[in-house]
């Protein structure tokens, strides 16, 4: 289950930027701490359907890489720079040059491309707190595999005053859904695994 830590309770206890206070959270190995909304999110290791996914959308991915530029599932994406804010998708898409880093976290700049496939635990966090989140930040493309809604996303064109993107395509589970933007890709869920064994509303 994702637990969440409200950015006053742990930055004032602290005298620390939230920021800070994540990076230094004592968490179980494989667990994911990022920071959405002004809140610290601590999300448990994936399930082995959701790395098969996770895998699955690199494989239909690489091929369709702009020259220079690879896929990440590791580094977490700031909001904007200076901010506390940052997430931790399943995948994004940046240059090769900007992945290559010392650091934890990259600029949101550089992606063109981020991925989430929702979890349990995660359900609100991918479909409502990281859609805004990802659409202030400017990146072009988000794609949101959602097994419990048996449904595949793609929003592009990002409003980052509103923190919306302007477009929208859905798909049921089993079809193919295209990329826009540079990648043009295409999106063969049905090489997905099934349905089965996932929660389903």
């Amino acid at each position: 289950m994702t637990a969440t830590l409200p950015e006053a309770d742990v930055a004032a206890a602290e005298h620390k930027s939230l920021r800070e206070v994540a990076h230094e959270l004592p968490v179980p190995e494989g667990f994911r701490v990022e920071i959405i909304g002004g809140v610290i999110i601590v999300s448990p290791s994936p399930t082995g359907k959701h790395g098969r996914v996770v895998w699955r959308l690199v494989d239909m991915l690489l091929p369709k890489l702009p020259e220079g530029y690879g896929i990440e599932t590791n580094l977490g994406v700031d909001k904007r720079a200076g901010a506390d804010d940052y997430a931790i998708p399943d995948l994004f898409v940046a240059p090769e040059e900007v992945l290559d880093t010392a650091s934890t976290e990259i600029l949101p700049e550089a992606v063109i491309l981020v991925a989430e496939v929702v979890s349990q635990s995660s359900q609100t966090t991918d479909r409502v707190a990281k859609l805004k989140q990802y659409a202030e930040s400017g990146i072009p493309v988000y794609l949101l595999v959602d097994p419990h809604a048996g449904e595949i996303t793609v929003f592009s064109d990002p409003a980052m005053a509103t923190g919306e993107y302007r477009a929208r395509h859905t798909v049921p589970w089993g079809d193919i859904l295209a990329l826009p933007g540079p990648l043009g890709a295409e999106i063969d869920s049905a090489c997905f695994p099934s349905l089965q064994g996932w929660t389903r509303p």
